[in-house]
């Protein structure tokens, strides 16, 4: 494959993650910086570190074969390899396997424990204080 041919190949795989970003997050445009704002929030996702620098670097290498005329053309930054992750990490967004649908999935079990707890805690502290007044009542 030639520098022209990948690289047109990577600009058709980033304006299909950007669409499927789009819809993931409800946005009507810009899905990848969206996504790239919310794994900067998301300290803690999960593969944050490996995918954060590369969706950087892309955006910065769509926008500049965007906007200036003869980069798609000159440009050897991209590789086959770049393409490849590409169009295996929109499959992940699409499946909810990337890092910020398994952030939020982990952040969504651990509000639910968190209830949990508070309602166990709760009826706990009843049922001590229901067993603390009968226990006063027959006490009398």
């Amino acid at each position: 494959m030639g520098k022209k041919k990948t690289n047109k190949a990577f600009l058709s795989e980033y304006i299909q993650l950007d669409k499927d970003c789009c819809e993931k997050f409800g946005v009507s445009s810009g899905g990848v910086t969206e996504y790239i704002n919310r794994l900067n929030n998301a300290r803690f996702a999960p593969g944050r570190d490996d995918v954060l620098p590369r969706l950087v670097r892309y955006r910065s290498t769509r926008n500049r074969f965007v906007h200036e005329l003869t980069s798609l053309r000159k440009s050897a930054d991209i590789t086959k390899a770049d393409v490849r992750w590409l169009r295996i990490f929109n499959k992940s967004v699409k499946r909810r396997r990337d890092p910020i649908s398994l952030y939020l999935r982990k952040a969504r079990k651990y509000v639910r424990r968190r209830k949990l707890r508070r309602w166990l805690l709760g009826i706990f502290i009843v049922l001590l204080l229901a067993a603390a007044v009968g226990a006063a009542f027959f006490l009398f």
